[in-house]
């Protein structure tokens, strides 16, 4: 009977746009060890095995598989319902990546360089608090595996090297992954997972009601709360100015700010306040704003129980918004003190747009602009 190897990140970190990039590393890695790549659940803008919905539910496995070629696939559950068949559970290798040098609890065993080191063993309440006791598995090794705190060139390449060399020779057929670390640890792979085909045609949709349309990309989180009301009168400033030159009417606005009323669309993003709320009812009260909701997008997910908290923070309709904003004749986002300025989300959006630019798309009109300035 052929035994079959799997490797599993059941905790993938940061939020979509990010964790869609260390999937795709980590797949580079299940590729090098030739072992069978075991897809998390997805939910809030998360990847980890303790989210309710199927990988699917946000990519396209099939268009996924055609991007690693070689590489086979298992969802989480079909993986989980292997685990209940067997008579004897499998030997279970559990790995932690940890990013040294960052302020957090595991500091106390920073290491410098690249190392891998034995870890504690995990009690009954942290397995159910990671959700592995949902899976058979008979964990009898724990290791942890730490970047080191130097920033190496080539680190990639180098970590790549490290990981396989310590892992390739692993009997244990399920390898658990435990990716606590932000850094790019394998090579990049430059092309992002695709999302499903539900995503795509709502985006579509949205494209075609909307036409033509300026994107405004506005994430408060880390903005000034005190400006907000001065960016919002900056915002409506340069949108007026732009009807002017550019003729387009239709604005659609991509936001963390929760405009059903839940939480903010960002589990990063705690504390909505009063100068937040006023620069939204400025921009409300005169400028004719579509969004996810007004445009009624997703309305039966958005309609069933099942996904009520999904829609309550961030999830699905940020991946949209993102394509809204890709495919929008105009983008615009926020300068210095107004949101974040660095975000992967922004600028993975000005690349794509330049993307469409380069291949001869004459609708769009800009890749990136900031709105005006906030002194």
């Amino acid at each position: 009977e052929k035994i079959c190897n799997f490797i599993f990140p059941y905790f993938i970190p940061e939020q979509e746009t990010r964790a869609n990039l260390h999937l795709r590393s980590l797949t580079y890695l299940a590729r090098s060890l030739n072992r069978i790549m075991v897809l998390p659940n997805v939910a809030n803008s998360r990847m980890n095995c303790c989210a309710p919905f199927p990988f699917e539910f946000y990519y396209d496995l099939e268009e996924m598989k055609k991007m690693f070629l070689g590489v086979k696939f298992m969802t989480q559950q079909t993986f989980k319902e292997w685990t209940k068949e067997l008579l004897i559970k499998p030997d279970t290798l559990h790995t932690w990546f940890i990013e040294d040098g960052r302020n957090n609890s595991y500091s106390i065993r920073d290491h410098e360089q690249m190392a891998i080191e034995p870890s504690e063993h995990y009690k009954k309440n942290l397995l159910h608090k990671l959700c592995l006791d949902q899976f058979d598995l008979k964990i009898s090794d724990y290791v942890e595996f730490h970047t080191g705190g130097n920033r190496l060139e080539n680190i990639e390449y180098k970590m790549s090297n490290f990981f396989t060399e310590n892992l390739k020779d692993k009997k244990s057929p399920v390898i658990l992954i435990r990716n606590r670390s932000r850094r790019q640890m394998f090579p990049l792979i430059e092309e992002p997972i695709p999302f499903a085909p539900h995503i795509m045609k709502q985006a579509f949709d949205l494209k075609n009601k909307l036409q033509s349309y300026y994107c405004i990309h506005w994430r408060m989180e880390q903005g000034i709360p005190e400006k907000m009301p001065k960016c919002a009168e900056q915002l409506i400033k340069t949108i007026n100015h732009l009807k002017e030159t550019e003729g387009i009417n239709n604005v659609y606005l991509a936001t963390d700010y929760p405009i059903l009323g839940g939480n903010s669309a960002s589990d990063t993003f705690h504390k909505v306040g009063k100068y937040h709320r006023i620069a939204m009812q400025m921009l409300n009260s005169t400028i004719n704003l579509n969004t996810w909701v007004s445009l009624n997008a997703f309305e039966e997910l958005r309609n069933d129980e099942k996904y009520a908290s999904e829609f309550n923070s961030s999830g699905i309709h940020g991946i949209l918004d993102k394509l809204t904003c890709i495919q929008a004749d105009y983008f615009i986002s926020g300068p210095i003190n107004c949101c974040r300025i660095n975000s992967t989300y922004t600028s993975l959006i000005g690349e794509a747009r330049q993307a469409l630019i380069d291949s001869g798309n004459k609708r769009i009109r800009n890749v990136i602009t900031k709105w005006g300035t906030t002194e």
